[in-house]
């Protein structure tokens, strides 16, 4: 009796064990999934953020440009056509600059999910100390 008594007595401890494994695992897989979800809320704003300033700057650069290349051409009305082309091959410069930076930044690669992948690593290291140990 005593025997069976053990021997059911030491299914449910590993039974509770197993249950309190799966019940770790999940409040880890929990915060990682949370951590993510931060993550992307947060870069969601700044990318937001981002696009607003940059459209509302490239306008107003864009209006002022115009505005002062319309200044020039009037002061200097006898050489509009060159004002008007040296403002041309200006805008053009400047633009193929802007763009050749834009698709240096666009072969970096992204930072989003860092914090996570990082923290995913420091568990599966400290899972495998851990199993190392036993």
């Amino acid at each position: 009796m005593s025997a069976g008594t053990g021997g059911e007595a030491g299914r449910q401890g590993l039974f509770v064990s197993l249950k309190n494994l799966v019940a770790t695992l999940l409040a880890i897989g929990k915060t990682r999934a949370e951590l993510l979800v931060n993550e992307l809320e947060e870069e969601k704003f700044r990318l937001m953020s981002l696009w607003a300033k940059a459209i509302g700057a490239a306008w107003l650069f864009a209006l002022g440009t115009v505005m002062v290349v319309c200044c020039l051409a009037v002061a200097f009305w006898e050489q509009r056509v060159l004002v008007f082309g040296l403002a041309s091959v200006l805008f053009l410069g400047v633009g193929f600059m802007v763009f050749a930076s834009l698709r240096r930044q666009m072969a970096q690669p992204s930072k989003i999910f860092r914090g996570s992948l990082a923290e995913l690593e420091a568990d599966m290291a400290q899972l495998r100390r851990h199993k190392d140990v036993q």
